[in-house]
């Protein structure tokens, strides 16, 4: 089963760049120049340090997918970038240290916690979301444990 990468919405990235405010939550968001790389929630690249500016907000990994939050730091572009839309591919630039995946059921249930070095992402994706069990999986940074992105079958 091959898979397919979310990323936020473009919206919620349009929101927190117009209005400097957490979508959905009204918190205030913070514009930074990073010292190290940061991934974008939106293009799944890197914010280059010292380069380029990030603003950083919270944001909910189960938004629009499950009843109770789990808020968290992202961060994306404070400039305009365009979202990652390749199916069967993880982002190149993405989980370089690792990531953890977490195998969820529809109800927040978590079913499989792993953690993954980076050329075995796309298998431990394409394992993951062959469950018949396992609805969608969400990708966190094997360091900071930060959400990344969500993992679904690309039927």
């Amino acid at each position: 089963m091959s898979f397919r990468i979310l990323p936020i919405e473009p919206a919620i990235a349009e929101e927190v760049r117009t209005t400097l405010r957490a979508p959905g939550y009204g918190h205030p968001a913070w514009v930074d120049v990073p010292d190290s790389p940061a991934p974008c929630r939106l293009c799944l690249d890197r914010i280059e340090p010292h380069r380029e500016r990030l603003i950083g907000f919270t944001y909910d990994a189960f938004r629009d997918r499950e009843e109770l939050p789990l808020p968290g730091p992202v961060f994306v572009h404070e400039r305009a970038c365009t979202p990652y839309e390749r199916a069967g591919q993880f982002p190149a630039r993405l989980g370089n240290s690792g990531v953890v995946l977490d195998a969820y059921r529809r109800g927040r249930r978590l079913l499989v916690e792993r953690r993954v070095a980076k050329p075995d992402i796309p298998d431990a994706l394409t394992d993951l979301l062959g469950r018949p069990e396992v609805d969608y999986v969400h990708v966190r940074s094997a360091t900071a444990g930060c959400y990344l992105c969500t993992a679904v079958p690309a039927s």
